[in-house]
C-alpha cells in the first residue's frame, strides 16, 4: 500500500512512515537484516496521519520503544488510531475516497504512545541526522516532509512516483484537502534543495523529473486564475 523508509546513521536509525496495520514486521525484519537492533530505532516520523502511513507503527514501537514524530494537527489521530481521508481530485481518487470512508472506520488501528508534535523547520542534527522537517500541507492538513542535507527528501504523498515504469509519469498527489496549499508546498519543496524525492507511493523521483509536472500545473493554475478574473470583470461590467 505504501512505502516506509529506514535511514541508518552510526548513532541511530530513523524511520519515515510505518505502512498499513500488520506490516510492521517487515520493518523489524529489515532492521535485523542490516545488523541493527530495534532499540537503535529512536524516532519514526509520520508524514501524515493516514492509515497506510502509520498503521504498522504499533508493532514497531512495541519492539523498539521509538518516539513518534508528527504534525500537531494529526497528533490526536496517531495517538488514538483514528482515520482521516483526503478528498479526491480526479475520478479514480474520488472512487478511492468513497471506498476509504466506508472501509477505514471498520479497520481497528492501535494508537501510538510517545507522540511528539513538531512544527515547520525542526532540525534533527542534534540526533545525529543531518536534516530538517518541513510543514508541507495540502494533501492533508498535517503533511510533513523530511529533507536531508544531501538533498534526499521524504515527501509522503506530496509527490507520487511512477506506478508502472515508462507508462505512468511521476505526479503530484491526486488527493488534497487544500489544492492551493499543496501548490505552495510544491514550491517550498523545489526551493528546499531537494534533489531526490522518496514518495509514499510509486518509484523514487529525481527533482528534474517532477519539474515539468510542476510547470504544467503552474501554467494551468495561471490560466484558471486569468479566466476567473476575466469572468469577474465581465460580471461587474
Amino acid at each position: 500500500m505504501a512505502y516506509s523508509y529506514l535511514i541508518e546513521t552510526a548513532e541511530m536509525l530513523f524511520l519515515v512512515d510505518g505502512g498499513m496495520a500488520g506490516t510492521g514486521h517487515n520493518i523489524l525484519d529489515r532492521i535485523a537484516e542490516i545488523g541493527r537492533k530495534p532499540a537503535d530505532l529512536l524516532f519514526a516520523m509520520v508524514t501524515h496521519g493516514h492509515a497506510d502511513h502509520f498503521g504498522g507503527l504499533a508493532e514497531v514501537q512495541e519492539a523498539s520503544g521509538c518516539a513518534i514524530i508528527c504534525h500537531p494537527s494529526h497528533a490526536n489521530t496517531v495517538r488514538t488510531g483514528g482515520s482521516i481521508v483526503s478528498p479526491g481530485l480526479n475520478v479514480f481518487a474520488k472512487i478511492y475516497e468513497r471506498i476509504a470512508h466506508f472501509a477505514l472506520p471498520k479497520l481497528k488501528l492501535d494508537g501510538l504512545r510517545r507522540v511528539i508534535a513538531v512544527e515547520d523547520g525542526t532540525k534533527l542534527h542534534r540526533f545525529g541526522l543531518p536534516g530538517e522537517i518541513l510543514y508541507t500541507p495540502g494533501h492533508s492538513t498535517g503533511d510533513l516532509t523530511l529533507v536531508l542535507d544531501d538533498g534526499s527528501a521524504f515527501v509522503g504523498d506530496l509527490v507520487q512516483g511512477r506506478r508502472i515504469p515508462k507508462i505512468t509519469p511521476p505526479e503530484f498527489s491526486i488527493m488534497a484537502v487544500d489544492e492551493p496549499a499543496m501548490f505552495a508546498s510544491w514550491r517550498l519543496l523545489l526551493a528546499s534543495g531537494a534533489k531526490v524525492l522518496y514518495p509514499g507511493h510509486g518509484s523514487i523521483v529525481a527533482i528534474a523529473d517532477i519539474l515539468p509536472v510542476f510547470r504544467r500545473r503552474a501554467a494551468r493554475t495561471a490560466r484558471r486564475k486569468l479566466r476567473l478574473t476575466a469572468a469577474a470583470a465581465h460580471a461587474q461590467a
